[in-house]
């Protein structure tokens, strides 16, 4: 039933546990990037080390919204990452047994975003091997958060309306 399955997906984000949160995906389950689109997780070998580094940043998670009916729920929550605020959509599709079969993340605000890949990037690259590729997103996304998060304090407020 989606209902048992999305509290399920729920109480294991706020919980951080990886087994729950398995259990709420179908076997061949597919999870898309909030970051590329080149980029998708598909099945359990490749969901559980997913919601491992997930589970391991995420902080302080708050569910605001879940809509939707059988076959599709979107949820929507917001948690840190860091000293960083994000809030998360995701779009589940559900199969016959009512489970997760494939998920569609968008995660704002850009900040946020971009320290999610700041902190999941080289975690999962890592946990697939690729200790080069976890070395240069270690070192590739500084520079790019830093601007991010020095255009979001000064910036941005300048485009913005008057007070």
């Amino acid at each position: 039933m989606s209902i048992e399955t999305i509290e399920r997906y729920r109480r294991a984000l706020e919980t951080r546990d990886v087994e729950l949160g398995l259990s709420a995906y179908a076997p061949d389950a597919v999870v898309r990037s909030p970051l590329t689109s080149r980029v998708r997780f598909t099945g359990h070998a490749e969901l559980r080390p997913l919601l491992e580094v997930a589970f391991s940043h995420l902080r302080d998670v708050r569910f605001s919204t879940d809509t939707g009916d059988s076959s599709t729920r979107v949820v929507v929550y917001s948690a840190r990452i860091g000293d960083e605020e994000v809030e998360e959509a995701a779009v589940l599709k559900l199969d016959e047994d009512g489970l997760i079969a494939e998920a569609t993340l968008f995660v704002r605000p850009l900040p946020g975003l971009v320290a999610l890949m700041d902190a999941f990037g080289p975690d999962i690259a890592r946990r697939n091997g690729r200790t080069f590729a976890a070395r240069f997103l270690s070192v590739a996304t500084k520079p790019l958060l830093a601007m991010v998060r020095s255009g979001d304090r000064r910036a941005v407020p300048l485009a913005g309306p008057r007070p």
